[in-house]
């Protein structure tokens, strides 16, 4: 977490609240309870012995309350008490409420009421009673504070990403709503049992209007659900929601053949009406996706997504918070959606960077699901097309139960899948060595006969990376040392972060000046295939030229994507083309061939099966694990060889990692004040490059993940105390961060 954001966000001198009292008992520096019969006590606080300060009246039923305050500074992250008078007499655990605190007026979450305080101090007032609405249950309470201590954060950062700020115009509406409903129902419950038909007023044969989520009756197909071919599925769903005996928890890697929508949509119907799902997908177009499947089969939910405005926002949020709807779906934020009765919770590819928290503290939408699993007792499900090194690793300490598929023939659950190995470039001559061999543009032209053809790139744009043709060393802007690109054909060589135009280039390292291009984007892609193709449609999709609607893929197209950019037409593509498959894997990152493997199969989703005629080849060096491990199918030698080496290197999820990035003085004192757990490594501080990093350093400490819990709390209680004593520069903490090493 961002100690100086917290400082900017919550008091403004980090001093204890002038008017509210601490939960735990504290020395009394406040000036003595003023005696019996002043004027200035009210009648209530003085029966009940209460200890005020002055000018206002308390409730006599349990008149204390405790409050989790919102964006106060990390050391100030506990409970404090206020008094509660007739005016927030209503106010109950879970309501908002506004206090005074430092002299600020600053937003709580009541805990609970009392009838004592726990301290002799003197209690200010609920200044006022936001809402009466229970934002926050008490089980969801006790995940976000479970998720503050796992993340090394505060609750109040964790409350901020959780709730919405409040809309009253929406508010208001969602009342108003919520009114005509139960007079609806009313009117509906006094007409008499036999005057009402089975289809009046949407009600059934046993005269009851249709539950929340429930679903049409469908007509009985021979052809099996995608979800019947894993038999653990059935039973998972079958103790969902279950309030004895374990919580079930599994992972599933789909086949290529296996659309993710339908097993949702097949998992949310299968629920009881008056259980609760959730469904987490990493991009909007996935959520579009399955709501549009979910209304095909008339099962009411909402969609709580990024995009929307504050007000529409907090009016889906109110509705799901009074159980209007018990099926939500959604991308990060909605994983801490206020679902009544909530029984499953699904995640679609969960190793995608888009489920990463970006706010302090930094929490993943995989480690928010488990916390919610865990208080809520709800069931929790991982879909994705490939597996995980985080999920492997849970199914291998047996957290979660893998659900294989049984066993059907290759060719009807996946497409067929082809590397450009040695004897088809020693087929092919020097054709075979080039970015697009002669092999590539026979799939290209067998699978525009059948229908769409999609072709992957790694990276957007024209030319974004090149280098010098002798050295190979990468062409540096020379004012900001970003990387140079080629816009077109006979643009000159610019710099996409300052704008800079390089006109006379030279290499740094042997001063000659011809370059060439290190990676092909998507623009340069769709040029060269609109030559060989002019009478083929082309679209492009991702970068600067945005997403690409499902419906705008039309049969006998060529689309080149970038990775997570693909659109998914209905009747799927005829073909795939994964090209310069080397440059996805040399992504500086450790986990680049874990992450290449993930986007391929992505896009092998999208292709017909084999027996449709379906087909993909993948254009790299075929002697790679990663590429070997596409063709293989349900091969698990890949993922094992990743465990292995980051065992043997030390590296997550065989550790614990945390990342200290601040001002350099400030990183260095960090780490040699904070008490860190006996066996803790530490590497660092490091002075960060570029000219953006001047006087910034980066630390990184790890430990077994069996002490987890124990590196967790040193940090947490290093920063809390670095803003108690007001240290000065900014710092943040991360754990578990994606780009460690």
């Amino acid at each position: 977490m961002d100690a100086a954001g917290d400082r900017a966000e919550g008091t403004a001198d980090g001093q204890e609240p002038l008017f509210a009292a601490p939960a735990a008992p504290v020395p009394d520096p406040s000036p003595p309870a003023r005696a019996p019969g002043d004027p200035g006590r009210p009648d209530a606080a003085r029966a009940s012995g209460l200890r005020t300060t002055a000018g206002f009246e308390v409730v006599e039923e349990r008149p204390v309350a405790s409050v989790r305050l919102i964006g106060v500074l990390p050391h100030l992250d506990r409970p404090f008490e206020y008094a509660v008078t007739p005016e927030t007499a209503a106010a109950g655990p879970g309501m908002r409420v506004r206090v005074r605190f430092s002299g600020r007026d600053t937003e709580g979450i009541v805990l609970g009421r009392h009838e004592r305080p726990s301290t002799d101090r003197a209690l200010a007032p609920l200044h006022r009673l936001v809402s009466e609405d229970v934002v926050v249950a008490p089980a969801m309470m006790r995940a976000l504070e479970d998720l503050a201590e796992r993340c090394a954060g505060t609750v109040g950062d964790v409350l901020r990403l959780a709730l919405p700020p409040r809309h009253a115009r929406a508010e208001k509406a969602d009342r108003a709503a919520e009114q005509r409903e139960a007079e609806s129902r009313a009117a509906e419950s006094a007409v008499a049992p036999e005057a009402r038909s089975p289809s009046a007023g949407g009600a059934d044969e046993t005269g009851e209007p249709p539950a929340a989520g429930a679903t049409s009756p469908e007509p009985a197909a021979d052809v099996p659900r995608p979800g019947e071919r894993y038999p653990g599925l059935a039973a998972l769903l079958a103790r969902a929601g279950g309030e004895e005996g374990p919580v079930p928890r599994a992972a599933m890697t789909l086949d290529a053949a296996d659309p993710w929508t339908e097993i949702a949509a097949d998992a949310v119907a299968a629920l009881a009406p008056e259980r609760g799902a959730m469904v987490i997908a990493p991009d909007q177009r996935d959520i579009a996706r399955l709501s549009a499947l979910l209304d095909e089969r008339g099962i009411a939910h909402e969609v709580l997504g990024g995009t929307e405005g504050p007000e529409k926002r907090y009016r889906t949020f109110r509705r799901i918070l009074r159980g209007a709807t018990r099926v939500v779906l959604g991308n990060r934020s909605a994983a801490f959606a206020p679902v009544r009765d909530l029984a499953l919770a699904i995640c679609w590819d969960e190793a995608d960077d888009l489920l990463e928290e970006p706010r302090a503290p930094y929490p993943h939408t995989r480690t928010v699901l488990q916390c919610r699993s865990r208080q809520e007792r709800c069931a929790l499900l991982f879909l994705g097309a490939s597996e995980s090194v985080p999920l492997r690793a849970l199914t291998e300490a047996g957290y979660l139960t893998r659900l294989d598929p049984l066993p059907a023939p290759v060719t009807a659950v996946r497409p067929r899948i082809v590397a450009m190995d040695q004897y088809l470039r020693d087929r092919e001559g020097p054709s075979g060595r080039s970015r697009l061999p002669q092999e590539a543009m026979r799939v290209l032209r067998r699978g525009l006969e059948r229908g769409p053809v999609l072709v992957q790139v790694p990276r957007s744009g024209y030319v974004p990376a090149i280098a010098c043709t002798f050295c190979g060393t990468r062409a540096q802007c020379s004012h900001c040392s970003a990387q140079l690109s080629l816009s077109g054909r006979d643009g000159p060589l610019h710099c996409r972060v300052c704008g800079r135009r390089e006109d006379g280039y030279r290499c740094p390292e042997c001063d000659r000046t011809h370059v060439r291009a290190l990676v092909i984007g998507s623009a340069r892609t769709a040029e060269e295939l609109h030559r060989a193709f002019p009478d083929t449609p082309l679209k492009v999709a991702g970068g600067a030229h945005g997403a690409l609607e499902d419906a705008a893929v039309v049969d006998g197209a060529i689309v080149v994507a970038t990775p997570g950019a693909e659109p998914a037409p209905l009747g799927r593509y005829a073909a795939c083309l994964l090209l310069d498959a080397d440059a996805l894997l040399s992504r500086a990152a450790f986990d680049a061939d874990v992450e290449a493997v993930r986007r391929w199969r992505n896009a092998i989703a999208l292709v017909r099966s084999a027996d449709q005629g379906g087909e993909v080849l993948v254009v790299g060096t075929s002697t790679l694990p990663a590429i070997r491990d596409l063709v293989a199918h349900r091969s698990t030698v890949f993922l094992d060889r990743v465990l292995q080496d980051r065992r043997e290197l030390d590296l997550p999820p065989f550790r614990r990692v945390a990342e200290i990035v601040g001002e350099r003085e400030a990183c260095r004192e960090f780490l040699q004040t904070v008490e860190l757990p006996d066996g803790t490594d530490v590497f660092g501080p490091v002075d960060l490059d570029g000219p953006s990093a001047a006087g910034r350093a980066r630390a990184v400490v790890r430990l077994e993940p069996a002490r987890s819990r124990e590196l967790a709390a040193a940090l947490r209680a290093g920063v809390a105390a670095r803003s108690a004593r007001k240290a000065r520069g900014s710092l943040r903490v991360r754990l578990d961060p994606p780009d460690v090493f």
